[in-house]
């Protein structure tokens, strides 16, 4: 199983090189993503919830090289939980609707091998970065149609290091024709359609989760059953880019 899939790895960039014999100039690419994330392992053990979220990505391929370096930066949910609940123990009848979240952010370098601008554009990538996983809690104004926010703090947080890979394909949605440009002018050379899947590992981090927060036992204090395990995920992602 390994040997074939070094093999096909081999493979992937011997296309590539071949690729960038004929490529084109230097290329700058943005990109937004919606994302869904599977936990994996010891992970989906204590977190069996999909997480969904948005991705930004800014990338520069070198000219006439299959080589791209980027940068990117995601945030995810992972379930979200509701009450009403008095502002205060003095002011029991006053009340409050009091929102947790949990989150996570993540920011990643990654190294790309694409081929230059053609209809079609396979790519693989490697990627290291950071994970940081946070709860947070907001009160709002109780059955207003606004929910306007009053009040947000961060509870509980943790941050572990993550790497991976992935594979993915951009479909050519528009390209630009233009022979002339003014020397200043900036213009979208590209848009592309980007269909894509990673795998990133992550190292062990403590955690909250739906649940996870119990301010009924104990009348006045807040009690946290925190998880803690390896933050492994599956990624699947749908995209835009922009070519420059």
């Amino acid at each position: 199983m390994r040997s074939r899939l070094l093999f096909a790895c081999l493979l992937f960039i011997v296309l590539f090189l071949g690729h960038s014999k004929n490529a084109h100039s230097q290329e700058l690419q943005v990109a937004l993503d919606f994302d869904l994330a599977a936990p994996q392992g010891e992970f989906s053990d204590q977190l069996d919830k999909l997480g969904w979220g948005l991705n930004i990505m800014g990338g520069y391929r070198f000219g006439n090289t299959p080589f791209m370096l980027g940068l990117e930066f995601g945030f995810m949910n992972f379930g979200r939980d509701v009450r009403d609940a008095p502002l205060s123990t003095t002011i029991p009848d006053l009340r409050v609707e009091v929102e947790n979240s949990y989150n996570l952010v993540h920011g990643d370098i990654l190294l790309r091998l694409i081929p230059p601008p053609t209809t079609v554009r396979p790519y693989v990538e490697g990627l290291v970065g950071f994970n940081y996983f946070y709860t947070e809690t907001v009160i709002r104004d109780r059955g207003s149609f606004s929910g306007e926010e009053r009040l947000r703090d961060t509870n509980f947080e943790d941050t572990a290091l993550s790497y991976g890979f992935g594979a993915g394909v951009q479909f050519r949605l528009y390209q630009d024709r233009s022979t002339v440009r003014e020397p200043d002018e900036i213009a979208p050379s590209g848009v592309y359609l980007t269909l894509a899947s990673r795998y990133m590992f992550g190292r062990e981090a403590e955690y909250l989760q739906e649940g996870s927060i119990d301010v009924v036992s104990r009348p006045g204090e807040v009690l946290y059953d925190v998880s803690r395990s390896e933050t492994n995920l599956l990624y699947f992602k749908l995209g835009v880019v922009i070519s420059f």
